[in-house]
């Protein structure tokens, strides 16, 4: 564990630069008595660099990962939204060999950033405030990476993650995202909570004046009030195990027939012994990730999904 003071240290000055990355050698932490002793599933990594990444955001320093390709080209952006609060979730190493690698492998740059106030950043975590920010400033940021296409971004959030996809698209920042993918995305807060009470407590934790103003800021994370506002030009593929635990299903049909109503594109895919982050699923799930960023991303297809809404056994 390093302080604030040595991690930005570390990373020298910024100048006119809002992004630097630096690269890791994941053989050198925990995941890599996993890649060792599993070599077969982890083939992907010959074709990746990890580093991580310090950024600006509203004058803020943070931190995260990206993983690019090791061929050089010009390689379409997955922006990768991590999932739960402060610490829970927080980007690890880990997160860029088991999540963001594979992705990067199919040819893509993937890019993460631990929300302010995290993992030696500065500034407080809002839970879908200003911190959404964070997001937003990345992507921008991108257009100093050589390698990223900056035309052609894709969101992927987990959890908490699928909330800030919502909340990024709501922005109008969508001209170059053409397509999300939630896994276990809040899209109903006050859904969640009522399922999940911890969920109140870290809303009261870190959302300014929640308690106050606890029915507009359940609101204005909730993509289910505001469902007409989203883009439709950047089609969703919402997946989500029907057992989920933390994220509860009972949000999802009602947030599809909003999606319908208002003509917004998506694909919804619910897993019937699916419980958060569908691991039961875990295959299916990267052919289905890496198939939609291949068609709406990667090669800007126009959105053709006959079935809306699917039951996966």
């Amino acid at each position: 564990p390093q302080s604030l003071e040595e991690v930005k240290t570390s990373f020298g000055s910024f100048g006119n630069q809002t992004i630097k990355v630096r690269p890791v050698d994941y053989t050198k932490t925990p995941i890599y008595n996993v890649v060792k002793h599993h070599p077969e599933d982890y083939e992907y990594l010959d074709k990746v660099e990890v580093s991580s990444i310090a950024h600006l955001s509203d004058g803020l320093f943070l931190t995260g990962l990206m993983v690019k390709p090791k061929k050089t080209g010009n390689y379409p952006i997955i922006v990768f939204n991590r999932g739960g609060n402060r610490n829970l979730g927080a980007l690890v190493v880990a997160t860029a060999v088991n999540i963001m690698a594979p992705i990067a492998a199919e040819g893509y740059v993937v890019v993460a950033t631990n929300y302010r106030g995290n993992s030696r950043g500065e500034g407080k975590e809002e839970y879908g405030g200003d911190d959404v920010n964070d997001v937003v400033n990345l992507i921008n940021s991108m257009s100093e990476i050589e390698m990223a296409d900056t035309s052609k971004i894709g969101l992927l959030g987990l959890s908490r993650g699928g909330m800030m996809n919502y909340l990024t698209l709501k922005k109008n920042y969508t001209n170059n995202i053409r397509a999300a993918i939630n896994i276990g995305g809040i899209a109903d807060l006050a859904t969640t909570i009522k399922y999940h009470p911890q969920i109140e407590e870290v809303a009261n934790d870190l959302i300014p004046n929640f308690s106050e103003n606890r029915t507009l800021e359940i609101q204005k994370r909730s993509a289910i009030q505001w469902a007409s506002e989203l883009p439709k030009t950047a089609p969703l593929l919402i997946l989500h195990g029907m057992k989920d635990q933390h994220v509860n299903y009972a949000q999802i049909p009602a947030f599809t027939d909003s999606l319908k109503k208002y003509h917004i594109p998506f694909k919804s895919l619910s897993f019937r012994n699916g419980n958060h982050g569908i691991v039961e699923y875990k295959e299916e799930v990267f052919k289905l990730i890496n198939n939609w960023f291949r068609r709406y991303v990667k090669e800007s297809l126009e959105f053709d999904e006959a079935e809306n809404r699917e039951i996966v056994e």
